[in-house]
């Protein structure tokens, strides 16, 4: 059985931070407005106020706002009319966190549960 030798497993541990804070770096609004897209409709599937109502979110595109921030409009599609909601982002890490207006979905009717 063969050992890594404390100075090589330092050398890998620091090679491994070191491309993680370059990957960290390269966060584009594009890549940002993927992983919106993404967050958002995991919520709209999980949610009960639109689970089951159809909504599907088409796109995200964002601009820079300031440092690790990024605004722009989501595309969500909701019985075949398009919306354009505005919404912010904050990139806090290797997490995001996103908003909108509190009546921004008010398009999508209340889903009533089955009776």
């Amino acid at each position: 059985m063969q050992f890594i030798s404390f100075e090589k497993l330092k050398f890998l541990a620091a090679a491994f931070v070191f491309a993680l804070a370059l990957a960290g770096c390269s966060q584009t609004p594009e890549t940002i407005g993927a992983m919106a897209k993404t967050s958002i409709q995991e919520v709209f599937r999980a949610d009960p106020r639109f689970k089951d109502t159809g909504i599907e979110v088409i796109q995200v595109q964002l601009s820079v706002d300031g440092d690790r921030q990024y605004k722009g409009l989501a595309s969500v599609k909701h019985a075949g009319v398009m919306h354009q909601v505005p919404v912010k982002v904050l990139v806090d890490g290797l997490s995001i966190k996103w908003s909108t207006e509190p009546d921004a979905f008010s398009f999508i009717p209340p889903n009533r549960p089955p009776q």
